[in-house]
């Protein structure tokens, strides 16, 4: 285990219980998000839908239906 993970635990640990079993839960739910998103991304058929997506997104901008987003616009 890497020294900021442990550090980060440690500090998790001085927190009261139903606070540490609310960053567990947290940990746990990243976890298996990941793995779906893993699962997804190794699957033949992704490619396909990734490229669909590039595709449109790239049709959006040419027809100008996109804007830029910048600093905190993103956020609102």
């Amino acid at each position: 285990m890497i020294d900021a993970l442990k550090e980060a635990f440690d500090e998790v640990a001085r927190l009261p219980e139903d606070e540490q079993r609310y960053i567990a839960e947290i940990i746990r739910q990243e976890l298996a998000s990941e793995k779906r998103w893993q699962t997804l991304l190794h699957d033949p058929r992704s490619e396909r839908v990734l490229a669909d997506l590039v595709a449109e997104a790239l049709a959006e901008g040419i027809a100008g239906e996109t804007e830029e987003i910048r600093g905190e616009s993103f956020l609102s």
